[in-house]
């Protein structure tokens, strides 16, 4: 049965609560979240037909629903940096754990009862129940102006597909939540990728046609919600992932054009911190404060700490003498004669005013990347300054790169993966499901790791799924 956890860093302790209850409680809100609504918002609000009397509390039930990915982070970190981010980091070829050398995500030997993996599928789905329960409740209200009830409408079916989206790239298949009905939902078997791509599809489509297409309407210009560009940028990527080249192509074009709000910061330093032009969508910081817990987790205590998590030889291989990402989205430290690198792209361990960031979670430099490898795709090569080839050029010239001058399509392939490696390494398990959506998985991480499997390109199911719902099945492998 999909059930979660409340965490103990918000400000009231919800006890006890029956199952029945779950698609009904939105979480409290952090102090921060006057940034997602610039109403008096209630500590705590019941998703029920209550939070659809008007137009204040509505849109309080849809800023609890943000203000809960925001706060799933302390040891966790579902949608905060660990458990999207770093865990896949080190699953991959990107990260590694000088102190941990033993650690089952970077071994590739993740169990069914491990409790990241646990947490990465319970977390996710609770989100889900949220949006549900936010969708049911917009369905069945009469009370709310029609054009925020639209807004809202779309933001909870944009985050419902953003969620199945990840669940289905850590997991594989996975059962699709389109109800509140935890009688229903307890015994839903796992949907083929294809059908849940079909949910991911229906519902982005819809949300993109509901959303308006600024950040000022209604979120006094922080790009912390979702907006039709958010959508058509996420549906980019989703297009990309099914091989819909030409969809691809015209949603990254879509939203490159806007270039009255978004554009590539040139100073790299500057790219994650709070509404940057290049900000597409982000999450409100740690306890809203101004810095990441990715940014907390992945600095050391004291400069002659070994940094927990470092960056793998093979990653630092692949920068190209000058890239300036290197220089500025990755840090060194000695300890005891020996040379680190972590990544350096959240810089604040704890709060900061004046260099507030924001946890980014979509941004303009994927989407001339998503627009490169679809152009690749259908033969659109181009030169330096036009086709595929035009657009990772973009990407280089930004990092102080020259620019590169290729002929043929799977050589651009190839430097597209390099250019993805080097520009989202770090961010949301981008080179984890590069490598196995291309299908190159095996060929590279069989080189790189001793102990790699096939099987092991996606996490277990957790076990205690399993107990409870028959008709789950595990995957292969474990």
């Amino acid at each position: 049965m999909l059930i979660f956890k409340i965490e103990s860093k918000m400000k009231t302790i919800i006890k006890h609560i029956r199952l029945a209850l779950l698609a009904a409680i939105v979480l409290l809100l952090y102090p921060g979240c006057k940034k997602f609504v610039e109403v008096g918002t209630p500590t705590t609000q019941l998703v029920s037909a209550a939070a659809f009397q008007d137009d204040q509390t509505a849109n309080a039930a849809v800023a609890g629903m943000y203000s809960y990915m925001s706060s799933l982070n302390g040891a966790l970190g579902t949608f905060s940096g660990f458990q999207m981010a770093i865990l896949p980091s080190i699953s991959a070829d990107e990260m590694t754990r000088p102190n941990r050398p033993t650690d089952p995500y970077l071994t590739n030997s993740v169990l069914p009862n491990e409790t990241n993996d646990n947490s990465m599928w319970l977390n996710t789905y609770a989100v889900i129940y949220q949006a549900n329960s936010i969708i049911e409740g917009l369905q069945h209200s009469t009370k709310i102006t029609s054009a925020l009830k639209n807004q809202l409408m779309g933001e909870a079916l944009f985050i419902r597909a953003f969620c199945h989206f990840q669940l289905l790239n850590l997991f594989g298949a996975v059962p699709v939540v389109t109800t509140t009905q935890v009688n229903v939902s307890a015994t839903l078997p796992r949907s083929s990728p294809e059908d849940v791509y079909k949910q991911i599809m229906s519902d982005l489509l819809q949300a993109q046609s509901l959303t308006v297409g600024d950040y000022n309407t209604y979120f006094a210009g922080e790009r912390v919600r979702a907006n039709k560009y958010v959508v058509t940028a996420f549906l980019a990527r989703v297009y990309l992932y099914q091989g819909q080249w030409a969809n691809a192509e015209a949603a990254a074009t879509t939203v490159i054009n806007n270039a009255a709000t978004y554009s590539l910061n040139q100073d790299l330093n500057t790219v994650f911190l709070e509404n940057s032009q290049e900000t597409i969508w982000q999450l409100l910081s740690y306890g809203g404060d101004g810095h990441t817990l990715e940014g907390n987790l992945l600095t050391p205590f004291s400069p002659t700490q070994v940094p927990p998590y470092t960056l793998t030889p093979f990653l630092l291989n692949s920068f190209e003498p000058g890239d300036l990402r290197l220089n500025d989205w990755a840090k060194s430290s000695v300890v005891n004669g020996q040379t680190y690198y972590r990544a350096y792209k959240y810089k604040n361990r704890f709060g900061s005013s004046s260099n507030a960031e924001y946890y980014m979670v979509l941004r303009l430099a994927e989407q001339y990347l998503i627009r490169a490898e679809a152009r690749a795709q259908q033969n659109n090569i181009g030169d330096a300054t036009s086709g595929g080839l035009g657009d990772v050029n973009i990407i280089r010239q930004r990092a102080g790169l020259s620019p590169l001058v290729l002929t043929d399509k799977s050589t651009l392939l190839l430097a597209i993966e390099k250019e993805r490696q080097t520009e989202l390494f770090s961010e949301w398990g981008h080179r984890w499901f590069d490598l196995k959506r291309t299908g190159r998985a095996d060929a590279v991480l069989g080189a790189e790791k001793s102990n790699w499997k096939s099987t092991d390109a996606l996490y277990p199911i957790p076990a205690v799924e399993i107990s409870k719902n028959p008709k789950l099945t595990q995957n292969p492998g474990y």
